[in-house]
């Protein structure tokens, strides 16, 4: 069997066989496939002859510069580096490695030729083009800003600089293993979303799980569907796809899935048999909770879920996001992080000693710091009200008859044990709801006299989730279900009288009389149109306080959330809110998951909650991200009974806490500061047993409890603080000196490659954010367009409502065009003798410096451009970046003081240093990736 020739190509390197001297090498300069010769021209002598491929082998060395063919897939490899030879069957190979997309290729010589790198062009330059190294440097710095933040990719967000360096950070921590601790609305959805599309750029975003609370399946679906509709569709189990059988899973490589219907064994034993998946992100992670108690360690079913994950792929990547990872108890944080690095179990146990080792696991934001691309805060601050409702006879004489009938029930409960914890569970439900509103206890107690009397059947156990935002509409749904006998003998009497009492008090209702007129009055006197977000735990006081205000106001102006609605319902009932409606009521199920920031600025709290922490989430639907006015928020406090007094003066501590500590970390303490610390300190404080035990004890007692309580909640928050003061931040992050690419760059970009390319800017709009683009024949052609005017737009609101008007971003085919077009090797651009007065540097290289793990992926990479001052390499100098904005100009092409081949040696060895300072355990040195080079004159 004959074997086949390969013709080398034009560029291709050859020599003659036996030829010795590695210095006497051809290049090929044509190929007659006709005659299987080739014509040679021979360096070392500067001559050409026409060879025969049989007389031909391989002349490239290893380490030179390769252009590669289209594969068969019609891909283009682009430049690469010939890193090994071999031969097999005849047949002369190299391995290349191609800078752009990390790939190895073991390809026949004859298929490549040579690329003239950047110093071979820099030292040998003849023909400057200034503008063409400047646009080049552009390109790079955009394309690896993107794959290391994904700010500039296809999404619906204009992403804050924390949450862009938190991602770019992460993604060259060469560790995709974090715990995202951004306080309430910081964006840890955007973050997320950020994530993974700069992974998806690096073309390694393969698979993910992403597991939530269950009724927040569906919102991240949407919620990654509307910001980001270039990353893959993630569908619902249990909604998009059945659960019962393994294939299903196989076909699903983008998954949201509910914590609570995953935990199940037999849910999880399906997944667990089936597949795993690369990337795993769980929202709210602070409900897996494993506590420890001596040596036996209590884990939850949530916890045990993720664990047996973690445990399948060990080699996968966990991120876990929560606002709340410590809450005081340093066992369930260290678990917490023991699941993102089971094998540094002994570092994290000793924590208390070497509490540095957090900036490996954890990353967290504060309010307090977070600031706009111009550098202006964020948070515009917010004002708490304390509204004070009126005390009156009727309200003093339900209170009396209430702890009667409480005190039997207690007293009862106590007498039967562990069998009479239901009657327990009821008697502090009709407390929660007395203190909520007199409406939602009158129903209550109705409720339960209707049972008596008609034997309706009863609950047969009480098992409420603790974690729920639900957890207020199931204690008072199960306490309808109360036993159909007596909690105690007489209480159908007792019943009755308290009934009497609760109805008098409902006809002298002075809470919700000053809600009406003291704080909704005036709300509307100052703005007719103002829209007000009001906070209850109970769907009964919902129902009530709606009824009052369509009474008042108008039938048309309330909406309402509340657990158990479907996700259409609810969206709808929001954006009815937001256009048409005044008055949206909220349950605690509207605690989590609502942003109504760009609509509101007013909330009530009717009821504050015994959760603390419940009371600063409700306020994190208004003050987070987007909010452009001051929050201004309403408590309704009432002294009609003992535990709304309770609540009161615990509230009363924990805000002067607050102000204490806001104090001690800053003496320009502001809002945003006191708002971090508040979240803290409540996570911290149990008041429900303070509550439970008040009924029982004397007012000074129960005062006493909750100083000692608020102390060591401010002595946890102190701690807790100093703990998280190793956890890595944005302001450290900014430390690291990147190069940070923003729109400016972008425009900068788009405007040098038109008038490269001849393309018309026919003007622009808007503030300069619109351009009218006519691009000529020649150039449509080579974008492989056929239109030739396009509007493009740097503003995404603009674009959006902008007919025909294309938004620039790295996935915008424009864009993908332009940047193809500069980064590719035939647009030159690698070198010039630059003429820049603004620059003090004598000279600039710009390079890519990538990082591999043990199994050659590509974990890390930064583009920098390191000049030369006074003798000096220094790295990414504001000087350098502002010349990146403007056209650059060519200077005289004349011999240049600067030695070149001493840059190079002194730029390679600050890269490599580079390289060498960010080894650690995940990433190790790949290779320098020189882009661009100049001399300035």
């Amino acid at each position: 069997m004959q074997r086949r020739k390969l013709l080398p190509i034009r560029g291709s390197h050859v020599k003659r066989i036996g030829e010795q001297d590695p210095n006497r090498t051809g290049i090929i300069v044509d190929n007659y496939p006709e005659t299987s010769s080739v014509k040679v021209h021979w360096v070392h002598d500067k001559t050409e002859s026409v060879q025969t491929v049989d007389a031909l082998v391989n002349g490239f060395r290893l380490g030179t510069g390769v252009i590669a063919p289209t594969t068969s897939d019609g891909r283009k490899l682009g430049e690469g580096q010939l890193t090994q030879y071999r031969k097999i069957a005849g047949q002369e190979l190299l391995l290349v490695e191609f800078h752009e997309s990390n790939e190895k290729r073991w390809l026949p010589y004859q298929l490549l030729s040579q690329a003239k790198d950047v110093k071979h062009e820099l030292v040998t330059l003849k023909h400057s083009a200034a503008e063409k190294v400047r646009l080049k440097t552009l390109a790079h710095a955009i394309t690896i800003w993107n794959e290391n933040t994904g700010a500039l990719s296809n999404l619906n967000i204009d992403p804050l600089p924390h949450q862009i360096h938190l991602v770019h950070h992460i993604l060259n921590s060469g560790n995709l293993n974090w715990l995202i601790a951004d306080d309430v609305g910081l964006g840890k959805t955007v973050e997320t979303i950020l994530l993974m599309s700069a992974l998806q750029h690096r073309k390694q975003l393969k698979s993910v799980l992403l597991i939530t609370p269950a009724g927040l399946t569906q919102q991240w679906q949407e919620e990654i569907i509307e910001k980001a509709p270039n990353l893959p569709r993630f569908n619902v189990y249990g909604t998009d796809f059945p659960t019962k059988h393994e294939h299903h899973w196989f076909k699903n490589d983008f998954v949201v899935a509910s914590m609570d219907r995953l935990k199940n064994k037999d849910h999880l034993n399906i997944l667990l048999d089936s597949r795993q998946y690369d990337l795993i992100i769980v929202d709210e992670a602070h409900r897996l909770s494993r506590r420890q108690y001596g040596y036996k360690l209590d884990s939850s079913e949530r916890f045990e879920l993720v664990a047996e994950l973690r445990k399948q792929n060990q080699n996968g990547n966990l991120i876990l996001l929560t606002a709340t990872p410590h809450q005081g108890m340093q066992d369930k944080f260290i678990a917490l992080l023991e699941l993102l690095r089971p094998e540094r179990k002994s570092d994290l146990l000793k924590i208390d000693v070497n509490p540095e080792v957090l900036s490996e696991f954890v990353f967290r934001n504060y309010k307090a710091d977070v600031t706009d691309l111009d550098g202006n805060f964020v948070f515009h601050g917010k004002t708490t009200r304390s509204v004070q409702v009126q005390t009156n006879e009727q309200a003093i004489e339900f209170d009396s008859s209430l702890r009667k009938y409480l005190k039997r029930g207690y007293s009862a409960s106590k007498a039967l044990g562990r069998e009479g914890n239901a009657i327990g569970f009821v008697m502090t439900v009709y407390r929660k709801l007395a203190a909520s509103s007199v409406a939602a206890i009158h129903k209550a107690l109705l409720n339960r006299l209707d049972r008596l009397q008609n034997q309706l059947s009863s609950l047969d156990s009480v098992d409420i989730d603790e974690d729920s935002p639900f957890q207020g509409e199931q204690e008072e749904s199960l306490a309808q279900k109360s036993s159909e006998k007596e909690f105690f003998s007489g209480e159908i009497g007792l019943l009755k009288e308290l009934i009497i009492d609760a109805t008098n008090l409902l006809e002298h209702d002075n809470k919700s009389k000053q809600f009406i007129d003291t704080i909704i009055t005036k709300i509307l006197k100052n703005n007719p149109k103002e829209k007000v977000l009001i906070f209850t735990e109970y769907r009964s006081t919902q129902q009530y306080l709606a009824k009052t205000l369509q009474q008042k106001i108008g039938a048309d102006s309330v909406n309402l959330i509340y657990g158990g609605m479907k996700l259409d319902e609810r969206k709808q009932q929001i954006y009815d809110f937001e256009n048409t409606g005044q008055f949206l009521i909220s349950t605690e199920a509207g605690g989590e998951g609502i942003n109504l920031q760009e609509h509101c600025h007013i909330m009530i709290n009717y009821d504050l909650p015994w959760n603390p922490m419940r009371l600063v989430q409700r306020v994190g639907r208004l003050y987070r991200y987007g909010q452009l006015k001051r929050v201004v928020v309403f408590n309704i406090n009432s002294s009609d009974s003992l535990d709304e007094k309770v609540l009161e003066t615990m509230y009363g501590r924990v805000e002067a806490v607050v102000k204490d500590l806001a104090q001690v970390q800053s003496s320009e303490f502001n809002d945003a500061l006191m708002d971090d610390i508040l979240g803290e300190v409540s996570s911290l404080i149990d008041i429900e047993s303070i509550l439970e035990n008040a009924q029982s004890e004397a007012i000074e007692r129960t005062n006493q409890r909750i100083n000692e309580a608020v102390e060591k909640a401010k002595e946890s928050a102190e701690l807790q603080r100093d703990l998280f003061q190793h956890a890595i931040n944005s302001n450290d992050v900014r430390n690291d000196n990147p190069i940070n690419i923003n729109k400016q760059h972008v425009a900068a970009f788009i405007s040098g490659i038109c008038e490269l390319l001849d393309i018309e800017i026919m003007s622009k709009l808007h503030n300069d954010e619109v351009w009218q683009l006519r691009i000529p024949p020649n150039v449509m052609e080579l974008l492989q367009t056929k239109r030739s005017r396009h509007d493009i737009s740097f503003d995404r609101k603009i674009a959006s409502t902008r007919a025909n008007t294309q938004y620039i971003d790295v996935d915008s085919y424009l864009m993908k065009l332009f940047l193809s077009h500069a980064m590719n090797y035939n647009f030159k651009g690698k070198a010039a003798h630059l003429h820049a007065e603004q620059l003090a540097a004598s000279a600039f290289m710009a390079c890519i410096l990538t990082w591999q793990n043990s199994v050659g992926i590509r974990k890390r990479q930064d583009f920098t451009i390191l000049s030369m001052e006074n003798g000096e390499i220094v790295e990414n100098t504001e000087e350098i970046l502002n010349w990146l904005l403007l056209p650059a100009n060519d200077a005289e092409n004349k011999p240049h003081s600067i030695d070149k081949r001493r840059l190079f040696q002194l730029t390679q060895a600050f890269a490599e240093k580079k390289l060498a300072v960010n080894i650690n355990l995940h990433t190790f040195p790949e290779k320098v990736h020189w882009v661009s080079a100049a001399v300035i004159n």
